[in-house]
């Protein structure tokens, strides 16, 4: 079998980024096998210009389309990666990446308004969760960005965020 076209085709048909270890056992190999495999099928995207690169999400990888082809596909499907996301909505998600973990409470003081609609819809959307309390009165709950934002925003920590200057 040809370990690099069959950890492409896995991670073509996964709809979701797939754990080294998991691909090691679909593949039946060892981790550091496939962390080879998949460094040398990086290296071939790199070199070829290929349309195709893979991302790494925490300890996942998923095959994603590259960043320089973003224009294209965007034509294609006419629309942006913002699309459905009003300026509020992205306001607080934008909070809420930076300042994480954060509780509604402050976000709404950093705004100066409610933060209800725009959390409920990230939440809907799967972009933000709760994680944990804040140890004050009332234990709030605190927010933090998830892994599909990550994905959907083409990161691979959130140390990628651009600076931003305070």
């Amino acid at each position: 079998m040809n370990l690099p076209r069959a950890l492409e085709t896995l991670l073509l048909s996964a709809r979701e980024p797939l754990s080294v270890s998991r691909l090691a056992a679909l593949l039946e190999v060892e981790n550091k096998i496939v962390l080879d495999a998949l460094e040398k099928l990086d290296q071939e995207y790199l070199e070829n210009e290929s349309g195709l690169e893979i991302r790494r999400f925490a300890n996942k990888v998923q095959l994603a389309i590259n960043d320089r082809y973003d224009e294209l596909i965007e034509s294609l499907f006419e629309k942006t990666r913002s699309k459905g996301y009003g300026a509020a909505t992205l306001e607080v998600l934008s909070i809420i990446a930076y300042e994480q973990p954060i509780t509604r409470a402050q976000i709404d003081h950093l705004r100066g308004v409610s933060s209800d609609y725009s959390l409920r819809l990230l939440q809907d959307r799967g972009l933000i969760e709760t994680r944990g309390t804040l140890d004050a009165l009332g234990s709030p709950r605190l927010f933090r960005t998830t892994e599909k934002f990550l994905r959907d925003f083409s990161l691979a920590s959130l140390d990628e965020l651009p600076a931003v200057e305070r």
